[in-house]
């Protein structure tokens, strides 16, 4: 789903604060304070729950010491090093855009068959294989990485966490529950990530799972990104089954946690319905992290008809959006941000499976694709009657093209997203039916410098049958909605720094997103990457114009063992 399903500024949340008692609302978390700023000297006098963040920030302390001192003691090293290393390098195709990496699929594979597609799982990255591709006896192979990665926001977010002025709440209730969002902090990881595969005889078994301190919620986090087997069907059937013909071998299994992709566009998400992060989107980390993991099975076919790839995910897994803890959202209730830190009730959580099916095949230099989807909403778009956000029902149905022009690339795509419980589009409280459309080209502009552009629509069916409780009508999401987004991919310094611009803008909304990166990585051993997230907009009501005190700057060091 495209970005666009992060919040649903018309149904989410939608009453819920004016019929949910305040005992019952999910409070939000406070910020701890900077680990820049909390010094020894000041913490006398603080209260325990300040002290407890301080030494919590203190535990960072060696961990700052050994990354500055590796940094350090590695400069004079990489200077030496570096222009044998050049002659390594590999091929932009390969490696060269890493903002680009985890938005290209399976689909953009075929067409440049040698580039990685992140997080897919159905290949290693390159730096894998350098590592470990001459050692053909080893069954175990592990690598990793250690990350510091720090982000401010550019200006203070206001948002309490039921609104400031229209929320009927007492100074020292809203004071009480103050939301995360006031503090400045949008990003403090100190993350540790290890990946390991180990090969079986004719199968294989993958894992990737990551540890973080968490220094804007001050918690420890941890998220199991990838454990699946992986391995043909002749290695699991009995050979007597399989006989003389190589049938199984056209059908691949993968089984476990995994994280999915496909589709054709970038940055937007048509029948891409696998989970996303977009949190970590919007505060800076690394754009592998956009993929949430899900629990599934996928089972890939491979025909002279055509290929086959079926997914069957056996528990619903949602996306992760902005919910109020590190940014805020539009009301459309109360006609302003708020920042509830709120999660969708047990009840409203779906228990049923998801199933999704892509049929492509590649005709004269095209590749074409048809998508199935059947499920729910990746976002709580829908309400209860009690006004509690929820999952609902819907079905997808899309295709899509991708195919040489020129001297670049050109992909089209289609989605119609039907809801299955609210067929007519009268019921204000569940998402109507939409259909998006999406038109790209991208090509080499210059030696080391690409460039691609993107159209994108929405059509909002059955507009004129909805029933939305808004302060006004112009609240309401009109019936189209456009997007053109831009990329600029500039390869420097014998291609160890990479600079990425990414922009947004519709000119239906008047509103807009940057995303700006510099990535420097002069050996395989470390990298320091950069950038900024800016979003702006006419009105708060707007997609990209709710989010504008959410514009921050970010930087991160990651060492690679």
């Amino acid at each position: 789903m495209s970005v666009a399903y992060v919040c649903h500024r018309n149904a989410i949340l939608n009453n819920t604060i004016l019929k949910k008692e305040f005992s019952t609302v999910c409070l939000p978390k406070l910020l701890a304070p900077s680990i820049w700023i909390t010094l020894p000297s000041q913490a006398y006098g603080l209260s325990e729950r300040v002290k407890k963040q301080w030494r919590a920030h203190a535990l960072l302390a060696p961990i700052i010491l050994t990354f500055a001192l590796t940094a350090v003691v590695s400069l004079p090293l990489n200077a030496q090093t570096v222009g044998v290393e050049s002659q390594h390098q590999k091929d932009p195709l390969k490696s060269g855009v890493k903002e680009r990496k985890a938005n290209v699929n399976d689909e953009w594979d075929s067409m440049w068959p040698e580039e990685d597609n992140v997080e897919s799982g159905d290949d290693w990255s390159d730096e894998w294989d350098d590592e470990w591709g001459t050692d053909s006896k080893s069954k175990l192979r592990i690598s990793g990485f250690a990350e510091l990665a720090v982000g401010n926001r550019f200006s203070r977010d206001m948002a309490t966490a039921f609104g400031s002025q229209n929320s009927q709440m007492n100074e020292s209730f809203q004071a009480a529950n103050a939301p995360s969002v006031l503090n400045n902090s949008t990003l403090r990881d100190a993350r540790v990530q290890l990946r390991a595969d180990y090969a079986l005889d004719s199968s294989s078994i993958s894992s990737k799972a990551d540890v973080w301190y968490d220094g804007v919620t001050s918690s420890w986090e941890s998220q199991l990104r990838e454990l699946a087997w992986q391995g043909s069907l002749s290695s699991i059937l009995p050979s007597a089954l399989v006989g003389a013909g190589d049938w199984a071998n056209a059908f691949d299994i993968k089984v476990g946690k995994q994280v999915l992709t496909w589709g054709t566009g970038d940055y937007l998400f048509l029948n891409d319905l696998f989970p996303k992060d977009y949190q970590s989107f919007f505060a800076g980390r690394e754009d592998e992290y956009l993929k949430a993991p899900s629990n599934a099975l996928k089972v890939s076919g491979y025909t002279d008809i055509a290929n086959v790839d079926l997914v069957v995910t056996p528990e619903f897994e949602p996306d992760i959006g902005i919910t109020g803890e590190i940014f805020s959202f539009y009301s459309p209730q109360l006609d302003e941000n708020i920042a509830p830190s709120f999660s969708v009730e047990r009840d409203n959580r779906p228990r049923g499976s998801e199933l999704a099916l892509r049929v492509y095949k590649s005709v004269k230099g095209m590749e074409i694709a048809g998508y199935g989807y059947t499920g729910y909403t990746r976002q709580p778009t829908a309400t209860d009657s009690l006004g509690r956000p929820r999952y609902s029902k819907m079905n997808a149905y899309g295709a899509s093209v991708v195919a040489p022009l020129g001297r670049g690339i050109a992909n089209a795509e289609y989605v119609f997203y039907n809801s299955l419980e609210d067929m007519d589009g009268s019921d204000g409280q569940i998402a109507n039916d939409q259909s998006r459309f999406l038109l790209g080209y991208s090509q080499e502009i210059a030696a080391n410098l690409t460039g691609g552009f993107q159209w994108y629509t929405e059509y909002l069916h059955n507009a004129d049958g909805l029933d939305r409780t808004v302060s006004s009508s112009e609240r309401v999401q009109e019936k189209y909605r456009h997007w053109v987004t831009t990329r600029l991919t500039l390869l420097a310094i014998r291609q160890t720094l990479t600079l990425n611009t990414f922009l947004f803008y519709s000119p239906s909304d008047s509103d807009g997103y940057l995303k700006t990166t510099v990535a420097y990585s002069p050996t395989d051993k470390w990298q320091v990457r950069a950038g900024v997230n800016v979003f702006s907009g006419k009105d708060n009501y707007t997609f990209w114009g709710q989010f504008e005190d959410a514009s921050n700057a970010f930087i991160a060091y990651r060492f690679y063992f």
